[in-house]
């Protein structure tokens, strides 16, 4: 009776790392997308506007390096 417990423990505690079975299945979303308006992707040269947002960015952080510099020289301390 002992053996047969362990037993069956033994083979639920084995089923618990089996791996699982996959199945592929299709869905709907698996389908080409398309806008409802109709209208096609059009894809954009990315670069030149990340280059203007980069010239940007980098203006402003020059401009806060300064007045953050000019604060320390008001308050006298480095």
């Amino acid at each position: 009776m002992f053996k047969s417990v362990v037993l069956a423990a033994l083979v639920a505690s084995a089923a618990a790392f089996a791996p699982a079975s996959s199945v592929v299945r299709t869905s709907a979303l698996a389908a080409e997308w398309e806008p409802s308006d109709g209208s096609k992707w059009v894809e954009k040269d990315f670069e030149t506007e990340m280059t203007k947002l980069e010239k940007e960015a980098e203006e402003r952080l020059d401009a806060k390096i300064k007045e953050l510099e000019a604060n320390i020289e008001s308050v006298g301390k480095p």
